[in-house]
């Protein structure tokens, strides 16, 4: 039953309550979802803001949906802390009875969602995709009456409030990092209560001195970059070996060697292989020196390792590939940023005219093929064909737009340098447009007759925002958009 439709449909199934209103969880609890919450297309639980009844006591939290109750331990939600605040775990099959635990240590209750499908369920599944789809927008044939600039304009403060939220994510991130490196001497005991009045939320300080340390905004802009050449197929899995493999080790154990750094974060991949029969000579010989690098440094990780397993190559192009994209990562770390700090790199840049200030950036990022990763996209198999570049202008620019910008412009935010947080806003607001993906296109399409008339990234990321957040999820009371076409006139 858990492999008959993907985790779309099942997330489509729980949004329109394709359920029964009266449940029993995995244990025998009695649960009622009084409210699904809100989906999230970001990170992190799959519904935001729920309200779930169990056993008589309402909780207000977080869900989570899985195909398998296992994959709460296979995806490492158990260790993400991101999670802390699921408060029940939804899932088509039951393969593992012991429960589900947060990084917390929080026990989370189960609902089998197989044995409670309402009788319309299956006519349901049969009328949606089984992956998600991209769908024309409601007023599509109505916002036409609506100027263009009117749209543009939208379309910008949409992208201001994207550009924004990756600030804070960057913000909460830099606050786990000065978490993660307070010394713990001892960690009360938690205690979860019947009665949310009762609960009392610590709230944690953070001083000047840890929000501006060096070598927490140098694991920010490594964990961005890393992130970003994952595309969306391979964010998470890309998530997990920067902050893992982290900046800090790799400067204390590679000291910048190209091989050393390659020989670290190949093996944290899980990507280097552990036999080399049928490989090329070449492939052979390579591994052999990534596997002698490794040896010299492989007492000091006592860190994950990612598995294999997470990684997707299926329907990439080999230029996408996940150890083509960790190749290019190598040689950035071991070319500047092992040995140069985002303080001095900010420092070298800031002063110097918008235009230049993304042009030495865009240098940095974008990475030419050489050596072994001119001739192989994976080990073991030579290219067919050469391989130019191991980081393209492409991904750079999509770098510069979600990393280096807003990590840019909170810097200056916590270091008081408002010179420096308006430079990056106004190079993100003015920034050209890069290639258009699907929900752009489709923005442009539904909203302008597939006009070229977005001239600018942030109306650009816009699109995008309004698109995920309103759109797809059919919240068009919220929309600028919306609302005028809908306006009624003064009487």
């Amino acid at each position: 039953m858990s492999r008959s439709f993907s985790e779309f449909q099942l997330r489509e199934l729980f949004r329109n309550r394709k359920f029964d209103s009266r449940l029993k969880t995995v244990s025998g609890k009695d649960a009622e979802i009084l409210q699904t919450g809100d989906p999230n297309s970001d990170t992190g639980p799959d519904f935001k803001h729920s309200l779930v009844k169990i056993n008589g006591i309402t909780y207000r939290g977080d869900i989570e949906l899985h195909r398998i109750s296992s994959d709460w331990f296979a995806h490492n939600h158990h260790l993400d802390r991101n999670y802390n605040s699921v408060i029940l775990h939804v899932v088509i099959e039951c393969d593992d009875t012991s429960g589900c635990v947060t990084e917390a240590g929080r026990k989370i209750e189960t609902i089998e969602l197989s044995r409670y499908l309402s009788s319309d369920a299956v006519g349901f599944l049969s009328g949606i995709e089984t992956e998600e789809r991209i769908v024309s927008l409601r007023c599509a044939g109505e916002n036409r009456k609506l100027s263009v600039s009117f749209k543009l304009d939208f379309l910008r403060l949409m992208g201001a409030r994207r550009f924004m939220s990756k600030v804070g994510r960057f913000e909460e991130r830099l606050k786990d990092i000065i978490d993660e490196n307070r010394p713990v001497v001892f960690e009360a005991k938690q205690t979860y209560f019947k009665d949310f009045a009762d609960l009392r939320i610590e709230h944690r300080k953070y001083e000047g001195a840890e929000l501006r340390t060096e070598s927490y905004w140098d694991q920010l802009l490594y964990e961005g970059i890393l992130e970003g050449l994952g595309y969306s197929k391979n964010v998470l899995p890309f998530r997990k070996l920067a902050r893992n493999a982290t900046l800090d080790f790799l400067r204390r154990n590679s000291s910048g060697d190209e091989l050393k750094t390659y020989a670290i974060l190949f093996h944290a991949a899980g990507l280097l292989p552990q036999s080399t029969g049928g490989f090329d000579q070449e492939s052979i010989d390579y591994c052999a020196g990534l596997n002698d690098a490794w040896q010299a440094v492989r007492k000091n990780y006592k860190r994950e390792f990612v598995d294999r397993s997470d990684w997707l190559f299926f329907k990439l192009r080999p230029q996408n590939f996940p150890t083509i994209r960790i190749a290019g990562a190598g040689c950035i770390l071991s070319e500047w940023m092992i040995g140069q700090s985002f303080g001095v790199i900010i420092g070298e840049v800031a002063g110097n005219t918008d235009r230049a200030f993304a042009e030495v950036w865009r240098k940095r990022l974008v990475v030419s093929a050489h050596d072994f990763w001119s001739r192989h996209y994976i080990f073991g198999t030579p290219a067919a064909v050469g391989v130019r570049m191991l980081i393209g202008a492409g991904r750079a620019e999509e770098i510069l737009i979600n990393t280096v910008f807003p990590l840019t412009y909170l810097r200056g935010q916590i270091f008081s340098d408002s010179y420096l947080s308006e430079q990056a806003k106004r190079i993100y607001e003015d920034h050209p447009p890069v290639t258009d993906n699907t929900l752009t296109l489709i923005i442009k399409e539904n909203l302008f007759g597939g006009d070229n008339v977005i001239g600018s990234v942030d109306a650009q990321q816009g699109a995008i925002h309004l698109y995920r957040n309103l759109c797809s999820e059919r919240r068009c009371e919220r929309c600028k958009i919306w609302k005028a076409i809908h306006r009624k006139p003064a009487a």
